[in-house]
């Protein structure tokens, strides 16, 4: 299967817990491929292909659709349904199925079985299953680990989770229960970092979701932790811990930041009051709006995409028509809350530079090599991972000259965009002899003392 291609994954679905690990890693690499594979799993559910739609939700972190269509006792749907179970909370179902595996499973599905034993707490299955199972090495430390931790063992836990980690720093496992510990041990900082480390695997993890936005809340950064819960609530929109936390991490940006959240939301209920009538839409996904009485952005953002699809007529062409009008302004589906009121996206900018005639007025009158630099691509400035990830995926950047409507403030705003980011992205700017706006006044005073 070539990297990020929904049909051939359908054409060819992985048969071993590896080879579909493997195909998460490539189809949910970066928000466009996990758009494009989520519909085809769609597609793979209302055709009727049961394995095809268990394995495509398991890849998308779907595990309560993946249950639904999960069909046999292979290896490889076993896999899925312990996997999804714990996923789910569903401690005692996963254990109850890790129980009977059979004595020829591959090390992945070996391993999944044993943290379905060591989520319900079954110790003695746990410390048989690490003598019989074929696990890794890593495997291997990793459980030992988790019954030093049973034993009292903390300090020797946390260096096997270390020396695990140094080895492979992609054992998710690993990294939550080191960051775990931090966090029972008082040590926001290493936890947090751990933690944000997860955010970069796909899909996010969400009890590190969950447990990052209680940290953020901690240290007073409730746009950071709705941010977390918002991730969650994107996924499943009736979790009922992360709709929980949300609201009480909502109410408190509120307290903390009156001034400047009435502004944006002041300024995204005038957006919302735009008539869809305004935008450039093709016929038929303007006949299908209009059917469904949906008048104005407010209206159109009150829809999940969901329920969009389940609209007759309207499919992934409607769809991803209508996301890029909402794009432009900044806004995403699904903004309404239960009580009527609506999300401020972190995407959405209260003085947006929308538009194609963007000038960046405090760098004063533009060189021919300035003006040929903001088209250039994101992906040109050669950046890290996290920063760049944070920038396209999370914001939807392209083009420099779409980076640049944001300002230093605004970017530090979003969750895992820190300084090293920010000092990161500016010295890649002033390669180009470009910079941000901070965000703090100081461009608009020079251009008075200019004038």
């Amino acid at each position: 299967m070539s990297a990020a291609d929904p049909a051939a994954f359908f054409a060819a679905l992985p048969s071993s817990p590896d080879a579909l690990l493997a195909a998460r890693k490539d189809l949910m690499a970066d928000s466009d491929s996990a758009s494009r594979f989520e519909a085809a799993v769609r597609g793979a559910r209302e055709g009727g292909n049961t394995l095809g739609a268990a394995a495509g939700s398991w890849v998308a972190g779907h595990y309560a659709k993946a249950l639904e269509a999960s069909p046999g006792k292979d290896g490889l749907s076993l896999f899925i349904r312990i996997d999804s179970l714990r996923e789910l909370g569903q401690v005692e179902e996963s254990a109850a199925l890790a129980s009977s595996l059979p004595a020829n499973s591959d090390s992945t599905l070996a391993a999944t079985a044993l943290a379905a034993l060591a989520d319900a707490g079954h110790w003695d299955k746990l410390k048989e299953g690490i003598k019989s199972s074929p696990l890794s090495a890593e495997d291997k430390a990793y459980f030992s680990a988790i019954l030093s931790e049973v034993g009292g063992k903390y300090a020797d836990a946390c260096e096997a989770y270390e020396k695990i980690l140094e080895k492979n720093p992609n054992h998710a496992w690993a990294r939550f229960r080191l960051a775990f510990r931090a966090d029972l041990h008082g040590d926001d900082e290493a936890a947090i970092q751990h933690y944000e480390t997860l955010l970069e695997t796909r899909p996010i993890p969400v009890p590190a979701l969950v447990n990052l936005g209680i940290l953020y809340e901690d240290r007073n950064e409730f746009d950071k932790a709705c941010g977390c819960y918002g991730a969650i609530l994107r996924r499943d929109p009736n979790h009922p811990r992360a709709r929980l936390y949300f609201r009480d991490a909502h109410e408190s940006l509120d307290m903390f930041y009156d001034e400047d959240l009435e502004r944006r939301e002041d300024q995204l209920i005038q957006v919302l009051r735009t008539p869809i009538s305004d935008f450039e839409l093709s016929v038929r996904a303007r006949n299908c709006l209009t059917n469904m009485d949906i008048r104005s952005l407010g209206d159109l953002v009150s829809h999940s995409e969901p329920e969009l699809l389940e609209f007759k007529n309207f499919g992934e062409t409607s769809l991803n028509e209508i996301k890029q009008v909402l794009q432009t302004k900044g806004l995403r589906l699904g903004l309404r809350r239960d009580d009527g009121s609506f999300i401020v996206p972190d995407e959405f900018d209260a003085e947006p530079f929308h538009g194609e005639n963007f000038e960046p007025s405090w760098l004063g009158k533009l060189t021919e090599e300035q003006v040929e630099a903001l088209d250039l691509q994101v992906s040109a400035l050669n950046l890290s991972v996290r920063c760049h990830r944070a920038l396209v995926e999370r914001l939807n950047l392209h083009r420099v000259m779409d980076v640049l409507r944001y300002s230093e403030e605004d970017l530090l705003a979003l969750p895992n965009f820190g300084i090293t980011s920010l000092d990161e992205l500016r010295e890649k700017l002033e390669e180009l002899d470009l910079r941000l706006r901070t965000g703090r006044g100081e461009e608009m005073e020079e251009a008075a003392a200019k004038d």
